[in-house]
């Protein structure tokens, strides 16, 4: 039976309640905003399925691969629509193109209709934009990994991309390797608490008295450098916060303050790497 007793040591990478097949697990954000996985004890049978599936429990194990050395690349999209439109060089949608030309599926994390963010699947192309580009906080799993898994089983070739500790889980749902699946994943610097983002988000509101429609990390209208947060709002003005002027990046980049208490000591960090493809997103590089 999964039990947290140490919050530095659960990602909340949500494989633990998709692996139990008695729907025991549920997961209950605390005060930080970050969720942790509950066992109803009542329908627990003390299978051991959500602690084999755990990617910290199991990081000893699960932190290998089978290349002798990593390979360094650098890649741009030859689409400067896609590079404008990307956070940094569109090397995932170049990916995610090739997936799609072939009918598979591809995914990653996109924005829900509160600006709360999940994982989603599908092999619909015009979803691309909404998995495109950084998010800068957690995003909910809950289901991923089961639908994953049944493509995977139907003899579908899929793409996944998320954060490292969301890939090592998925190999350790899996079980084993899947020659119709890519694992991506991307060097991650933490993930931030949905509900300072959301505060964020509601301060914009606030401020300028109309409701968000839109939000977008790192736009480079005003240059890729300036890691600038857009903004959308209802009534249809457009709001800019550079890295300077908006407290949510000062908040991640120089406060580190409100990561999730796991990244503080992130145990998928460095070498080896565990996906098939780690991108860089700072400097355009994937290893």
């Amino acid at each position: 039976m999964i039990q947290v007793i140490e919050k530095a040591k659960c990602c909340g990478c949500n494989a633990c309640g998709d692996a139990c097949s008695k729907q025991a697990i549920s997961f209950k954000i605390d005060i930080e905003g970050f969720w942790y996985p509950e066992v109803d004890k009542d329908k627990c049978i003390n299978c051991g399925m959500c602690e084999k599936v755990c990617p910290i429990i199991n990081i000893e194990e699960l932190k290998k691969n089978d290349l002798p050395r990593s390979e360094c690349y650098a890649a741009e999209h030859k689409n400067l629509e896609v590079i404008f439109d990307s956070t940094s060089g569109g090397l995932f949608s170049a990916l995610a193109d090739i997936m799609y030309k072939t009918g598979g599926y591809v995914g990653g994390a996109v924005f829900n209709d509160d600006f709360t963010v999940r994982q989603y699947i599908s092999n619909n192309k015009s979803d691309l934009q909404r998995l495109r580009s950084s998010k800068y906080l957690q995003s909910n799993s809950v289901g991923f990994y089961r639908q994953v898994k049944q493509l995977l089983a139907s003899g579908e070739k899929v793409l996944v991309c998320g954060t490292p500790c969301q890939m090592v889980a998925l190999r350790a749902f899996l079980h084993k390797d899947y020659e119709n699946l890519i694992i991506a994943d991307f060097i991650c610097r933490g993930i931030n608490s949905p509900k300072v983002w959301l505060k964020y988000i509601k301060s914009f509101e606030e401020r300028y008295g109309s409701p968000v429609v839109y939000v977008k990390a790192k736009s480079k209208e005003y240059g890729w450098r300036n890691l600038t947060q857009k903004v959308i709002l209802a009534d249809g003005r457009h709001i800019y916060e550079t890295r300077e002027q908006s407290n949510f990046t000062k908040g991640y980049l120089q406060t580190n303050a409100y990561c999730r208490p796991s990244c503080y000591d992130c145990k998928f960090k460095g070498f080896p790497r565990i996906s098939d493809i780690s991108a860089n997103v700072n400097f355009h590089i994937t290893a």
